[in-house]
């Protein structure tokens, strides 16, 4: 038998993608010392999956790709306490992102996923973590904005 849908309300976006920007900021900081020319394959190739998806106005793949961004940070993190709390939020955050990635597919946003690399590289994990987290305030006030219009 499927589980019964999450309880679905928008104007809760900006806190649970507020809690969800901090984890994954944390997750990030955690993450950038230990950082290597794999991982950094791999976040390219999930950013240019999430390009393509996007471009395509293919939804589900875009978010798809989106996670598996955050999912390389999240595992080079290796902190179990911030991968349990992300599985906890993930079911609440995937209905409210595809109402941000529906509009995104036709409203380009920006894209930090290059910068956060780019941070990466260079040894700066705290812009790093500092543009994850601002990605996921701008995901929930993108919501909480289109629900008050």
């Amino acid at each position: 038998m499927p589980e019964p849908p999450v309880p679905f309300d928008l104007r809760s976006a900006r806190e649970a993608f507020a809690t969800a920007g901090r984890l994954q900021g944390e997750a990030t900081r955690l993450a950038a010392p230990r950082v290597d020319a794999d991982h950094l394959a791999r976040l390219r190739a999930a950013d240019a999956a999430y390009l393509q998806a996007l471009t395509a106005g293919r939804v589900e793949h875009a978010i798809a790709a989106d996670d598996a961004f955050h999912q390389v940070l999240l595992e080079v993190a290796d902190d179990p306490d911030l991968q349990v709390s992300m599985d906890l939020l993930l079911p609440r955050l995937k209905r409210m992102d595809l109402f941000v990635f529906a509009r995104k597919a036709f409203e380009r946003g920006e894209n930090t996923h290059p910068q956060v690399v780019a941070a990466l590289e260079r040894g700066d994990g705290e812009t790093a973590a500092q543009l994850v987290e601002a990605s996921f305030h701008a995901a929930g006030e993108a919501i909480a904005v289109a629900v008050d219009r």
